[in-house]
């Protein structure tokens, strides 16, 4: 396939696992939360929640994907699920997914959770530190129960702990993105699914 010069297809995730597995690369444990008062409800300490959500906000308008016009964007994201991006092009604005939620990496090793757990040293807590960027995170229309990077990996079906590769969800300059580029593969799954559930319903007839 060609590569356009004006926009660059976000690689699709695999379909198969939520677990970012790879070989050779130990997998971390991030938390996912929809904002800063459900990673409160976890236990965490709500002043450390609002700035880990900060963090993946002021990374969102970097790296959200950007797409040409409103009405692409709606098309893998839904109706009402995009905002207008910083920049512009010539004919209008550039639209960007809203964030809809956010995957913290540095506060799980802080040893913050409530219950009385003792406060790290400075020694233990640079040598704990993630690998994994705080970061935001998105929903595409076709899949709205899995949380996915900008780049469009797949983190997490539900809020809490999820397990990634650090590699497979490092922060990327956003890219202008075609049509289809995010959801695309749910549809294929949830596609073949009805097809699986069809032929299972003419076996037994």
């Amino acid at each position: 396939m060609k590569r356009s010069k004006k926009a660059a297809l976000v690689l699709m995730a695999p379909a198969a696992t939520l677990l970012l597995a790879g070989c050779g690369e130990q997998q971390q444990e991030v938390h996912v939360f929809h904002n800063a008062e459900e990673c409160a409800a976890f236990y965490h300490p709500p002043a450390e929640c609002q700035a880990e959500f900060e963090r993946a906000e002021a990374l969102h308008t970097q790296v959200a994907p950007r797409y040409q016009d409103q009405f692409e964007c709606e098309a893998d994201f839904g109706a009402g699920q995009c905002e207008v991006a910083p920049e512009r092009h010539q004919s209008g604005s550039f639209f960007m997914p809203m964030m809809m939620g956010y995957m913290a990496g540095q506060m799980l090793n802080r040893g913050n959770l409530a219950g009385g757990q003792a406060q790290p040293t400075q020694q233990s807590a640079a040598a704990n530190r993630s690998a994994v960027p705080t970061q935001p995170l998105y929903k595409s229309r076709d899949d709205r129960s899995t949380f996915r990077t900008a780049s469009n990996q797949a983190v997490a079906s539900q809020p809490g702990v999820a397990k990634v590769r650090p590699s497979a969800v490092q922060p990327q300059r956003a890219q202008l993105v075609r049509r289809g580029g995010f959801g695309q593969q749910a549809a294929v799954r949830q596609q073949a699914a009805r097809q699986q559930a069809n032929r299972q319903r003419s076996y037994g007839s």
